[in-house]
């Protein structure tokens, strides 16, 4: 079936670390000829996903490339050091200080990201992305603020999603401002998960070979880390951490969702079980498990440090595409278990 999801792409946020995304990207699509049938992101990730998901008559790759060439901040004036603080400044394709002073004791946010918008606009089929029909399907995480809960907006839904809801997904205070979606106000998802795997375990198909599910989640901020020995590493060391993946607790929890799958199934299958298929005990059991053999995560080795993420600089944004595409490349050459899950992934 065309609407089969199978296989799946995650995305982290993390602002100018997106570009360790691009790099494993260039592999998975380039290289490998890799597509999935969904793609969720949230912040930096729900944009990267919006372009491959709904590019405008260009490829996925080439929409994503024409992105991070119009966030690039090259800064020539500045000396060499200095270059990768020039965003603070302002990024004029992506975010721009606000210069309304007098009203500076009701801000909520330092940023205009009204130049993110036309960026997108010129980048995103936006009539595609309302669509419900299209695919891939795309899912994008915001953080409901009056709610304290963060909300996914999947492209199924009817009228399908907007570029609000990706700039929702991003709005990261007290950088960027809120974003008003009918009556709610968002801020970014990463503020409660930075990794939305489970919205896409939810969504996987049921049925067929079970071995041709496979989800590949890039994540831009490791788990470990060095102890800290001094107040900056303190502040690095809880942005790494506040920021970092769970894919490791979302696969101890797999695991498990796996074997019920596999039992579910065989209760469902085999004739001598039928009485209990019947039930309303299993009916209330039967919760839409899915067994997905296959989880890759593509992490970055190194912490993210303070200022990290808004380094758009030629040299910071090509380093770190780099090592997504050199990091890409060797896990997804890691012999698999029997099972699925690699190696060093708990089970």
């Amino acid at each position: 079936m065309a609407d089969e999801i199978r296989k799946a792409l995650v995305l982290q946020g993390g602002g100018a670390l997106g570009a360790f995304a691009l790099g494993a990207i260039r592999e998975l699509y380039g290289a490998r000829g890799w597509r999935p049938d969904l793609i969720s992101g949230v912040s930096i990730g729900a944009i990267t996903a919006v372009l491959l998901a709904r590019p405008r008559d260009r490829e996925p790759l080439e929409a994503l490339e024409a992105f991070w060439a119009a966030v690039t901040v090259a800064a020539p004036w500045l000396p060499q050091p200095l270059r990768r603080y020039a965003s603070a400044y302002g990024n004029p394709a992506f975010f721009i200080p606000r210069t309304d002073l007098w009203a500076a004791p009701g801000w909520t946010s330092l940023y205009d990201t009204a130049p993110l918008r036309r960026t997108l606009e010129g980048l995103v089929d936006v009539a595609a992305l309302a669509d419900p029909t299209r695919l891939p399907r795309l899912v994008v995480t915001a953080t409901d603020i009056a709610a304290g809960q963060i909300i996914s907006f999947d492209s199924a839904d009817p009228g399908g999603l907007s570029l609000d809801h990706i700039l929702a997904s991003g709005s990261l205070p007290p950088s960027f401002p809120m974003t008003r979606i009918g009556t709610r106000d968002y801020w970014d998802g990463g503020l409660f998960d930075n990794t939305p795997l489970g919205d896409v375990l939810s969504r996987l198909s049921r049925g067929g070979d079970p071995s041709e599910r496979e989800v590949i989640v890039v994540n831009l901020f490791p788990n470990a880390g060095p102890a800290p020995t001094s107040l900056g590493d303190v502040s690095q060391r809880v942005l790494n951490l506040t920021f970092a993946n769970k894919t490791e607790s979302d696969l101890k929890l797999l695991a498990r969702f796996n074997a019920v799958s596999v039992l579910l199934d065989k209760i469902r299958g085999e004739p001598e079980w039928a009485a209990l298929a019947a039930s309303e005990a299993f009916k209330q059991a039967d919760r839409d498990y899915v067994a997905v053999p296959r989880v890759l995560a593509i992490t970055r080795a190194s912490e993210a440090g303070n200022g990290a993420w808004t380094d758009f600089s030629p040299g910071g944004i090509e380093a770190l595409a780099l090592e997504g595409a050199a990091a890409a490349r060797a896990e997804i050459d890691e012999p698999w278990m029997e099972a699925g899950v690699r190696r060093d992934a708990p089970h």
